[in-house]
């Protein structure tokens, strides 16, 4: 039998899935804080309604986009992430990019966030994943990544106003790994969203804008990164806290959550 034989083609896209969406509704959101020079002024936003999925994408629903052989597709990549995916461009130590970093090892945990993504795989995967539901996936905000945090008051962290390294799957919390997603129960926002203090950082769709005396390769894309993962500590779990990357880079505890509804700048 021919190995090209269509009865043993499978349309893994039709297995795409969202996941589990919670609506986040309009409102207003204190940004920031004067705890670091990056959240600092802080300032008041109005973010309006969108849904966010309520734990990162995981193994499992990155896996199905693998398999439908999205990551050599130019149609779901940008220009510059196609570039990055051909290896035109600096991958900051990635070998392989048909993968993210580390898959064997990820493979095995289904249910655990996907990692070791940059920007421009994020971006596709979301482009991919719109034009199979036929709904406005993407990347969050960062305005609307803290609402979905927040709430309606200024807490700093996702669950109230002390650190509890008990909540979390933190630095403090010394397991060194991702856990599956949505496990640390008490890591839980206002609206039902969980690890947003732990587990993984998340890439945003929100360009990052340096501060005086960080150095960055000039002519590169950057982009804001929200949250907390296993490698912080409390004070980089904290929901103002933000962080600004290549959009090319990778790292173990680095991974990314879809938002529905009203596209960036909407």
């Amino acid at each position: 039998m021919s190995g090209t034989d269509n009865r043993l083609m499978i349309d893994y896209s039709s297995r795409a899935s969202i996941g589990l969406l919670k609506r986040i509704p309009s409102g207003a959101v204190r940004l920031g804080s004067r705890f670091h020079a990056r959240e600092d002024p802080p300032q008041t936003v109005i973010v309006r309604e969108f849904e966010l999925a309520h734990v990162a994408v995981t193994v499992n629903q990155y896996t199905i986009f693998l398999k439908s052989g999205g990551m050599d597709e130019p149609r779901w990549w940008s220009p510059a992430g196609w570039a990055w995916r051909q290896g035109e461009s600096d991958g900051f130590g990635r070998g392989d990019r048909s993968r993210p970093f580390s898959w064997k090892n990820q493979e095995r945990n289904y249910h655990h966030p996907i990692s070791g993504v940059t920007w421009y795989e994020a971006e596709a995967y979301c482009r991919w994943l719109a034009d199979v539901k036929k709904r406005p996936v993407r990347l969050p905000m960062e305005r609307e990544w803290e609402r979905a945090a927040r709430g309606d008051d200024v807490r700093p962290f996702p669950w109230g106003e002390d650190f509890d390294a008990e909540r979390a799957n933190t630095f403090e919390r010394e397991r060194g790994a991702t856990v599956d997603a949505g496990k640390m129960v008490g890591d839980i926002s206002p609206f039902g969203i969980y690890d947003l203090a732990g587990n993984v950082q998340e890439w945003t769709a929100s360009a990052y804008e340096p501060i005086e005396g960080e150095a960055f390769l000039p002519g590169r894309a950057l982009y804001v990164v929200r949250g907390g993962s296993y490698h912080d500590t409390a004070f980089g779990s904290r929901v103002s806290y933000r962080r600004g990357y290549p959009a090319g880079y990778f790292y173990p505890f680095l991974g990314f959550r879809i938002a529905v509804g009203l596209r960036p700048g909407g």
